[in-house]
């Protein structure tokens, strides 16, 4: 049996982080991977990259949603035929997984019922996670469906803070275990042996293609100056759920990774084609309008809607 373990979170919690976690701590085993991203191009499966791993990507989208389900169903059946040991999902970071056990019931026929779900892992944005959850009904969902709850980026908060978000988690799901985390730092291998769930009953996600958030890719084939870059992203990050990618500068490569206020770029040293940045709205289709007026601002010609 393929021991499948689902990662869920939302946007930038850190579920890219734990995964690559998930594969060092797992090195000696077989692994497969199905990576998720709403965006046309998948920045997350590009962090975790790991030669022997069976990587199956699905772009522009949930797998929860109809837009993309049947290649998530695709990739299950294609991946219970190899010699994996054990399979993680990361799911994307609006994701509503509630839908999960009728997919995993329909494949049966066709897989001969090889999987053993093992669980969901739930990292939770601690810093932002009070402010969006009643704006999000799949960060709820997300949390009800979870058998782990990894309340992350504790470093970034204060201790009264991470327990009004205990507590907020206690309400919607008082049967999961709460871990606080910075970084995803726990001992990974010992929290997926120990997950035992059982399959919840199934429900309607709300994962539809009326309720996918507008993303805009942005892209650059010259080396993007360093300052302007900076400035472009401060300006339109109030108006984002999620900015990554990577780019090329006049200072090197480097990653791109944003939620809300805390922007991050870091160098990266592997090569590019070109700069590929992706920015999830939180504004709805507003968002094409301020990219616009930032990109007039710094950048106009050089990166492109």
């Amino acid at each position: 049996m393929i021991q499948l373990v689902l990662l869920t979170g939302f946007l930038g919690a850190g579920k890219t982080t734990l995964m690559s976690s998930i594969l060092k701590s797992y090195r000696d085993k077989k692994v497969g991977v199905i990576v998720n991203e709403f965006g046309k191009i998948n920045i997350d499966a590009k962090l975790i990259e790991k030669e022997g791993v069976e990587m199956a990507e699905l772009s522009n989208g949930s797998i929860f949603c109809a837009c993309i389900k049947d290649k998530f169903v695709d990739s299950l059946i294609a991946l219970s035929k190899t010699d994996i040991e054990y399979l993680f999902i990361e799911a994307s970071g609006l994701a509503d997984p509630v839908n999960m056990p009728d997919i995993l019931h329909g494949i049966k026929r066709k897989t001969g019922s090889p999987y053993e779900y093992r669980g969901s892992v739930c990292v939770v944005d601690g810093e932002n996670f009070i402010g969006l959850l009643e704006l999000l009904p799949a960060l709820q969902r997300q949390v009800e469906y979870g058998d782990v709850m990894m309340i992350n980026k504790a470093d970034l908060m204060q201790e009264k803070e991470i327990i009004e978000v205990s507590k907020q988690i206690q309400k919607i799901n008082p049967n999961a275990q709460i871990l606080v985390t910075s970084f995803c730092r726990a001992d990974i291998r010992e929290i997926v042996e120990n997950l035992h769930s059982e399959l919840k009953q199934s429900q309607e996600t709300s994962n539809t293609e009326g309720t996918r958030p507008n993303t805009l890719i942005l892209t650059a084939e010259t080396p993007l100056a360093m300052e302007d870059l900076k400035e472009f992203l401060e300006s339109i990050a109030k108006d984002t759920y999620r900015i990554k990618g990577f780019a090329e500068t006049d200072k090197g490569t480097v990653e791109i990774s944003a939620v809300g206020h805390n922007i991050y770029i870091n160098p990266w040293y592997q090569k590019i084609v070109r700069s590929e940045i992706v920015v999830i709205s939180s504004v709805g289709i507003r968002i094409v309008s301020v990219v616009t007026a930032a990109l007039e601002k710094k950048l106009k010609g050089i990166l492109h809607l």
